[in-house]
């Protein structure tokens, strides 16, 4: 007897095509990703879950007006819990330039949900749109002030001022999460790790969703090599998917630290796209991501508003992930690489222009060697870098003042040029300069001399006879050298 074959028929329902939009817009693909949540919709209209996604991919597509109509709906006619409606509604409002109504629906959002997922931006925005609008607060709330002055802190390496700030926004403000990620990243750097993690986890246990606690946490497991921690977080990360663009941001640039630079491009265009605020970090994660991921067109379009970090508090050859580029395996075919290299080679001090001329040294191809032989000749004959550009650019050439260089290099960097301290190519040009008639230079004492000042002067306690230990030389030479280098480095007021 013949068995009758059973036919199952595949149905469609919303919850196949909404998944199929979600893995479209995972992807970039916004057109598809609304074509699919539509079908969703049409299956089920009232599903808010649905609605609000379809509204955040209207507001990518920059159909403002549309993802305001579907949020109206969603509060007013479906849900009224879902109060972040009234935010994402301001955002949009913001983008249209309809400022008064964006303040209104910010407003609305505070006043019903003070304790809201996006409470820390709404308060930002709210401050912004209070001077767009016209509309100006009266007297600025005392914990914005002392966020920002934490905040500053935190971006100049200055920890222990970091750490009160922050304590007293809280103190002040005990649901304002962005002081507590903040204040663990204070702590983190300070190796104060517990107290970090504790403070993620304080945030975790009263906003288990906070993105920005989540992201911090991955970071922190990443730089302890935790890999079993970071494996359980990336994979919380992975099923993330923020409808606020700086979320999207944090979670790009998260990924980019974690060096998933597929996954960090399609976050922070993402968020480009959205409408976040980009400042030159963002478009340096943007354009280091397109780079490594083969999207060269995308990549020198971030990193020319980048702007080699002009403004910032900080010079370029001190952002930690700048030393990371220039370090990498593919350095020298990075077309990055080589503009920030002839920024600092035309605009620079004498130190990172020195620097640089080392580091073009140390890439040691036919384009570095050009750039170096092209600098001397821009030059004119002017002392001492062209010297020092000539010395650099001769493979033959051997001058015992370019020893002393050499072994700071070795001492430090283990022969690489020295990114963490590129300060100390400005003091040893100045060697370089009145030891040009020297005769038999002494150049493990002069090495010394410069490495046990540069010692003093960041603050690290090391003894005359463990620097002079270093080099190779005795205490009597390293001191002689010291009092040397303390008249010259006074005369240039170092």
């Amino acid at each position: 007897m013949s068995k009758k074959a059973h036919i199952i028929f595949f149905r469609p329902d919303g919850e196949y095509y909404f998944q199929k939009g979600i893995n479209a817009y995972q992807k970039g693909d916004l057109y598809r990703a609304h074509k699919y949540i539509g079908r969703a919709i049409a299956f089920e209209p009232n599903e808010t879950e649905y609605l609000c996604q379809q509204a955040a991919i209207l507001a990518e597509l920059e159909e403002y007006e549309a993802s305001i109509d579907i949020l109206n709906k969603v509060v007013h006619e479906l849900d009224e819990q879902l109060t972040e409606c009234y935010f994402f509604m301001a955002n949009n409002y913001a983008y249209l330039g309809r400022f008064d109504e964006a303040l209104k629906e910010v407003r609305t959002y505070m006043s019903l949900d003070p304790k809201g997922t996006f409470i820390q931006e709404a308060r930002e925005l709210y401050k912004l749109l209070t001077v767009e609008s016209g509309h100006f607060i009266e007297e600025e709330e005392n914990y914005i002030a002392d966020h920002e002055k934490g905040r500053q802190a935190l971006e100049h390496g200055q920890f222990d001022k970091a750490v009160r700030c922050f304590k007293k926004v809280i103190e002040d403000q005990p649901l304002f999460w962005a002081a507590y990620n903040n204040l663990a990243i204070a702590y983190f750097s300070q190796g104060r790790v517990e107290e970090a993690y504790e403070t993620l986890y304080q945030v975790l246990r009263q906003d288990i969703g906070n993105v920005h606690a989540l992201c911090n946490l991955a970071t922190f497991s990443y730089q302890l090599n935790d890999a079993k921690k970071l494996n359980q977080l990336t994979a919380v990360l992975d099923k993330l998917h923020p409808f606020y663009p700086e979320h999207r941001s944090k979670l790009g640039s998260t990924y980019f630290f974690l060096e998933d630079y597929e996954k960090a491009y399609h976050w922070l265009l993402s968020a480009e796209k959205a409408g976040v605020y980009g400042d030159q970090s963002f478009y340096y994660w943007l354009a280091l991501s397109s780079y490594r991921t083969g999207r060269m067109d995308q990549a020198m379009r971030a990193w020319k508003k980048v702007d080699f970090f002009k403004g910032r508090p900080f010079h370029p050859y001190e952002h930690g992930k700048i030393q990371e580029m220039l370090f990498a395996d593919d350095a020298v075919n990075n077309p990055m690489v080589f503009s920030l290299v002839d920024q600092q080679l035309r605009e620079g001090e004498t130190a990172s222009k020195v620097f640089s001329l080392f580091y073009l040294k140390y890439l040691d191809n036919e384009d570095a060697s050009q750039k170096i032989e092209q600098f001397r000749r821009n030059l004119n004959g002017e002392q001492p870098l062209s010297d020092i550009a000539c010395l650099l650019s001769d493979n033959e050439c051997e001058d015992q003042r370019l020893e002393i260089m050499r072994a700071l290099e070795k001492q430090f960097s283990n022969g690489a040029p020295i990114i963490n301290h590129y300060d100390l190519y400005g003091w040893w040009t100045i060697v370089f300069d009145i030891t040009r008639d020297e005769k038999n230079l002494d150049v493990s004492g002069w090495a010394a001399g410069l490495a046990y000042l540069w010692f003093k002067e960041t603050g690290q306690k090391e003894t005359q006879k463990t620097v002079a230990e270093m080099f190779g030389t005795t205490v009597y030479r390293l001191k002689k050298h010291i009092d040397k280098l303390g008249r010259i480095l006074n005369d240039y007021n170092l």
